[in-house]
């Protein structure tokens, strides 16, 4: 699902949410980050807070949005609070490039995560 939205300082952004298992058996998630970019978003939310799990083929869909968008002189925020997201975007190495929002909330207001949120049942781990 796709919405475009005003932020509190009145910038347009776009937020997509996904949900479930991404990758690369479903293009969905890619077709709707280039379909986005294409249209000329400059601001860009992708909620992945109701996310399980994302592969290399999302986190290289994810880096591209983010290339695109930073070169029109905006931004790409990621919510999720899943533990599998974070590990794979940190075995990228992508953690301070795709960096962790934990609301949309928190997202809109360009407020980072200062720690990962636990899942339930996942406190302690990481």
């Amino acid at each position: 699902m796709t919405v475009q939205e005003r932020d509190e300082t009145g910038q347009e952004l776009v937020i997509v949410s996904f949900d479930g298992e991404l990758d690369a058996g479903d293009p969905s998630c890619e077709d709707e980050l280039q379909s986005i970019v294409a249209a000329g978003a400059r601001n860009v939310v992708v909620d992945m807070s109701q996310v399980c799990f994302i592969d290399s083929s999302i986190v290289r869909a994810l880096l591209l949005t983010h290339e695109a968008v930073e070169g029109t002189g905006g931004w790409l925020r990621l919510v999720y609070t899943h533990h599998m997201v974070r590990r794979v975007i940190e075995i990228c190495g992508l953690g301070d490039v795709l960096p962790q929002y934990s609301s949309l909330q928190s997202a809109r207001r360009g407020v980072q995560a200062t720690a990962p949120p636990g899942d339930i049942g996942q406190e302690g781990r990481r």
